[in-house]
């Protein structure tokens, strides 16, 4: 008897010694009830000796339960037992076995009765299962849990502000902006969960209400993002967090220049760019990006000196980074060099160094086709995941349903009366629901259709603006072909005959030379077949001997090209351009109503 009390004095002592030398327990100590919780929350989230030393991690939750029992906090004791019951996720655990731990210690609490805990490990069990992309059992779990929360009350819950900013951000991957914007709304009421998650939880509400602007164009959306935006930095700069600070102005500067406000837009973008300067060299990565974006800045403003400066700086920056193991994703580097492609082409043309600004053109198409693949294959990834995780939620509704009706079936054993109406109700419910199912499958199938359907006009318009934009290049290269065939003619001729006639002949040749050569031919048919996917089929079909260049002249004279740009295109005089259209009516027996007459017009 006389040793455990000696054992328990020693015990006392100890882990009294512990909290005394440990500067976050006696953090703990001095904070009021709820900030106790979201300290050692935090605590045990990011902090690396937590993590890697289970011994020192459960003696610093002894000391805290000390606190707990000593000042009849009962809310952090239930915090305390948690973190105990949920530490093993720190050890290289999958997404899935830590859904199932989390699941397993709110099972308990909820049949202890505790409502509160058993909500906060639902909620986590649903954040593991998005991590794992089991969409539906995770939004199954995460409404659940704020159902839960709502129903407790969000003042009862310390960190609740946590718990609806990571409920938004999975709504806001599936880019449903107004859940998003209302439980971001919500968050922001509460006490912040840490200051990290306190800039988060306005810049991401600011993105949310910029994405609605740049689809809805509503005026509103803009200017709530402004001020979304202007709060987080504000948090960032009383933060003194110059990485956030960088990454909330080029998100203005972004919202800026969706409004036009250029100069507002170079402001936020000169601030991106010197923080970058001054904290790139620490994290080796160097502000590429803000030097992009102003160049493109200057551009607008009509500065072109400054534009080219800042396009050079960028290439620079690019390329530092570019050394770096750590630097970005494939992604990032063609969303960069496609947005410096562009800028560059603008630049060039306007000064009128025509070869310059068409290499870099070319890039750009070739650049924005594969990020165009790759965007319609995101976007059909989003919707499939989407999909399923709706169906999952109306199998769960169903479900639901079912328990609920049988529930009631349970109780119909009273009288025969009672019993055949009751049965009546349940046939009925029976029906609404099979409607109902077949109401969400049919809605399921409409969306798919719809979606469908705007992916293939999408890439339709952006088929009809690359074949656009490809025969705009080559009118560009014919019309440097006129500017340098003009210049020849101004030269004044050589005296001797045979120079004269090699002067005649290299001017022939270039008046002559063909601006569709075999590889142009293949890439503008390519581009040609996706706007008219049936042209040449029908073509063969109906006169079998064509020849590749009577199917080239039909081409040409589909986009309506004169007889003179089809000569410059094809190499031929006017003249032989002239006699194929006759050949090729005499050939196909065409009459002015048929519908190739209207192809081979004279011009």
């Amino acid at each position: 008897m006389r040793g455990s009390c000696v054992c328990s004095v020693l015990c006392w002592l100890f882990y009294s010694l512990t909290a005394t030398a440990n500067p976050f327990v006696q953090k703990v100590e001095r904070a009021s009830p709820g900030q106790r919780i979201r300290l050692i929350l935090n605590y045990f989230d990011t902090c690396q000796a937590v993590i890697d030393h289970p011994s020192y991690a459960f003696r610093t939750l002894n000391a805290i339960r000390s606190i707990g029992q000593k000042t009849d906090d009962e809310q952090l004791l239930r915090y305390v037992q948690y973190l105990k019951d949920t530490y093993p996720k720190h050890h290289n655990r999958s997404h899935a076995d830590n859904a199932a731990l989390f699941l397993g210690v709110g099972q308990r609490a909820e049949e202890a009765n505790d409502t509160q805990i058993a909500a906060v490990c639902r909620h986590f069990a649903g954040q593991y299962y998005f991590l794992n992309e089991e969409y539906g059992k995770a939004f199954e779990h995460l409404l659940a849990a704020n159902r839960a929360f709502r129903e407790l009350g969000y003042g009862r819950i310390p960190e609740i502000s946590r718990y609806l900013y990571e409920l938004a951000f999975n709504y806001y991957y599936f880019k449903e902006y107004e859940k998003v914007i209302g439980l971001l709304t919500e968050a922001a009421r509460r006490p912040a969960f840490n200051s990290n998650l306190a800039i988060q939880t306005y810049n991401t509400l600011g993105l949310a209400h910029a994405s609605r602007f740049y689809t809805l164009k509503n005026r509103h959306d803009g200017s709530r993002a402004e001020t979304d935006l202007l709060k987080a930095r504000a948090v960032a700069v009383l933060h003194r967090d110059s990485l956030w600070i960088g990454i909330i102005q080029r998100s203005l500067a972004d919202l800026y220049v969706n409004r036009g406000q250029w100069a507002a837009a170079l402001q936020a973008y000169q601030s991106d760019y010197r923080l970058g300067l001054r904290f790139g060299s620490k994290r080796h990565y160097f502000p590429h990006v803000a030097a992009l974006n102003m160049a493109a800045m200057f551009w607008h403003l009509s500065k072109p000196d400054s534009c080219l400066y800042y396009l050079n700086r960028s290439r620079r920056l690019y390329r530092l980074n570019k050394k770096n193991p750590d630097f970005g994703s494939n992604l990032n580097d063609e969303y960069y060099l496609r947005a410096y492609y562009d800028v560059s082409r603008q630049y060039y043309h306007a000064l009128n160094n025509q070869s310059q600004a068409y290499r870099f053109a070319d890039s750009l198409l070739r650049i924005k086709d594969r990020l165009n693949e790759r965007y319609d294959l995101e976007q059909v990834a989003l919707a499939e995941k989407k999909l399923l995780m709706e169906k999952h939620q109306s199998e769960i509704k169903i479900i639901e349903g079912e328990k609920n009706a049988g529930r009631t079936v349970f109780w119909i054993a009273g009288t025969a009366c009672a019993l055949m109406a009751l049965l009546f109700y349940r046939l009925y419910r029976l029906s609404r629901i099979k409607h109902h199912q077949e109401k969400v499958i049919n809605a399921e199938k409409e969306k798919s259709f719809r979606l469908e359907k705007q992916i293939i006009s999408d890439e339709l318009e952006r088929a009809r603006t690359d074949l656009a934009f490809f025969v705009a290049n080559l009118a560009e290269k014919n019309a440097l072909i006129d500017v340098i065939t003009a210049k020849l003619e101004a030269i004044s001729s050589p005296g001797e005959p045979s120079e004269q006639r090699q002067f005649l002949e290299a001017q022939q040749n270039l008046v002559n030379s063909s601006l569709l050569t075999n590889d142009d031919w293949a890439e503008f048919r390519r581009r040609f077949e996706r706007v008219h996917p049936s042209f040449f089929v029908q073509l063969r079909n109906q006169y079998a001997d064509l020849s590749p260049a009577e199917e080239r002249l039909l081409a040409l004279a589909k986009l309506n090209m004169d007889t003179h740009q089809m000569s410059r295109m094809l190499g031929v005089a006017p003249d032989s351009i002239r006699k194929t259209k006759y050949r090729l009516r005499k050939k196909l027996g065409l009459d002015g109503t048929s519908p190739l007459s209207s192809l081979l017009k004279e011009a």
